[in-house]
């Protein structure tokens, strides 16, 4: 009996010692593969666009690498700069060459980080080199591609790039929302209706696209639906100035001046400041007969930006018809000083798209603005200067002198002490971050 037990108890030892021995190797090769297994499905979520899912795996497969493994490291580049990270994209492309990462692959990514931060002057002559290498980043190059034809009012290959961003991501709302734009920008509100409405469709969740399909459809005087779509976005934000402005719009539409008024009471109340809920609102109430009170909102308005010429003209009405007809004549005669230079405007915007690099055009037409329409409709011409010509000192003068006008001392003091020395195209090797705040104009 004891000697069979002894039998017994060495087998199992035995059995035992084996058993660890095959999990032991088991977990050697399962280590020793974990790395080449996690970057494989990194690779692969990567590349279906899960990036998520990437970031997860890349994390796992450090689990057992005390040295950084190149693979990985790309991967963890790219996942940074697909989620806009461009702080981490820096840091990693200043440690790209000791990861062991391929040059091929670093020069590819600093182009691709450059595009996506439309540091459109850097790419000159280099956009071939990533539209024949898109791999799975399709939709950030169409994004920026747009973006460049946009900025050099090259509609035709704008328009272009949506379609075949469309084409081949069908399932990407991205496209169909910049068309809406696109068509929104050319007052094409019927395509700008059937984009926006492609665009909910196929992101049924987009704050973004249901206000901007609701806009569309107001514009086209399809006030009922559009009132639908500002309501269902009131549920979720009760006090979202744009659909409270839009339901006010399509009441008056519908000749229905008491909601209209109502509705506009309650976005006064809630932001007494802001200028376009003043306009409007001072709008509606002279639409309703009621020039007194409107007098009181559009002198508000007018105080906030004395330039807007419509809003001139409008307070000018409202006076005239308080029997102020006094004060309402400086306002018409600014009026009648106006129209000339605001169809002087159309015209020169249509110039601008046949002579999209002609600077002074792009000036004249940003002054017009910031004399008859808005300072800061006119801070936005200038910033689109100096994405075309970082360094045209012009623009930046200009810059600094509306800065100061708004109030806003710190961005007037950027563009006074602006040299073409502190402002240089960063070459391609140059930092990522700079990248950004070099083509994200002030």
């Amino acid at each position: 009996m004891f000697i069979s037990w002894c039998h017994t108890t060495r087998s199992s030892r035995s059995r035992i010692i084996i058993s660890v021995a095959c999990l032991a190797g088991v977990l050697g090769v399962f280590a020793y593969f974990w790395k080449d297994f996690c970057c494989w499905r990194a690779d692969a979520a990567f590349t279906q666009r899960r990036t998520a899912a990437a970031s997860a795996w890349v994390a796992l497969g450090q689990w057992f690498r005390r040295n950084p493994d190149p693979n990985l490291s790309l991967l963890q580049l790219q996942i940074a700069r697909r989620q806009q990270n461009f702080r981490e994209v820096e840091r990693l492309l200043q440690q790209a060459p000791k990861l062991g990462i391929s040059p091929r692959e670093i020069q590819r990514e600093r182009l691709l980080a450059m595009a996506q931060t439309n540091q459109f002057s850097a790419m000159s002559g280099r956009w071939g080199e990533l539209l024949n290498d898109q791999r799975s980043d399709g939709p950030e190059i169409a994004r920026a591609y747009y973006t460049w034809a946009m900025l050099n009012h090259n509609l035709n290959l704008a328009e272009k790039t949506l379609k075949l961003w469309q084409q081949d991501y069908p399932q990407d709302p991205e496209p169909w929302g910049l068309t809406g734009r696109y068509h929104q920008s050319m007052n094409n509100w019927e395509g700008a209706e059937e984009a926006y409405r492609q665009a909910l469709q196929l992101a049924p969740d987009s704050d973004e696209y249901r206000l901007a399909l609701a806009d569309a459809l107001q514009n086209r005087l399809k006030a009922a639906d559009a009132i639908v779509l500002y309501e269902q976005h009131l549920q979720k934000h009760p006090q979202n100035l744009e659909a409270l402005h839009g339901i006010a719009q399509c009441a008056a539409t519908n000749g229905d001046m008491e909601t209209a008024v109502r509705v506009m009471r309650t976005a006064m109340e809630a932001n007494p400041g802001d200028f376009m809920t003043q306009k409007l609102y001072g709008e509606i109430l002279l639409s309703a007969g009621d020039a007194a009170a409107a007098v009181t909102v559009l002198e508000k308005a007018h105080r906030e930006i004395p330039e807007h010429a419509n809003l001139a003209y409008t307070l000018g009405r409202a006076l005239k018809e308080c029997g102020r007809g006094a004060e309402a004549e400086p306002l018409f005669a600014f009026m009648e000083e106006c129209r000339p230079q605001l169809d002087r405007l159309l015209a020169m915007e249509r110039d601008l798209r046949g002579q999209p690099n002609n600077l002074s055009l792009r000036m004249q037409i940003a002054g017009i603005t910031a004399k008859y329409v808005s300072r800061r409709d006119a801070i936005r011409w200038y910033q689109n200067i100096l994405l075309v010509s970082p360094n045209y000192a012009p623009a930046h003068q200009a810059l600094a002198e509306l800065y100061r006008q708004v109030g806003d001392e710190k961005l007037a003091e950027y563009h006074s002490n602006h040299t073409p020395a502190n402002s240089e195209t960063l070459p391609v090797q140059g930092a990522v971050t700079r990248a950004v705040e070099t083509s994200t104009v002030p």
